[in-house]
């Protein structure tokens, strides 16, 4: 039940950005999408550690390959692009929040 949260997030994550940027209100604040990245790997580390019970740094390595396949996603989504900056965003979001929870 606990990995619940975690595989409907994952979903929504894949929802979300399968938007075309059209479909999307702009947001004309400069990094804003940085603290987006931030928050929704946050969250999903979050469900992640709680519903896996892994207190070791060895399942970021799976938040990095689901964020990596978030950008390569998004690079066929017409109106949006792979960025190593969103990728760089998420793993700070995760590694930040990894760190919180583990001290």
């Amino acid at each position: 039940m606990r990995r619940f949260a975690f595989v409907i997030w994952l979903i929504l994550l894949f929802i979300a950005t399968s938007i075309p940027t059209g479909g999307i209100p702009q947001v004309r604040v400069f990094g804003v999408d940085k603290i987006i990245h931030l928050f929704l790997y946050s969250v999903l580390t979050i469900f992640l550690f709680f519903s896996y019970g892994k207190r070791n740094w060895k399942f970021l390595f799976l938040v990095a390959i689901v964020a990596l396949l978030d950008e390569v996603h998004q690079y066929y989504i017409p109106g949006r692009c792979m960025s190593i900056y969103d990728f760089g965003a998420d793993m700070i979001g995760a590694g930040m929040t990894f760190w919180m929870l583990k001290v």
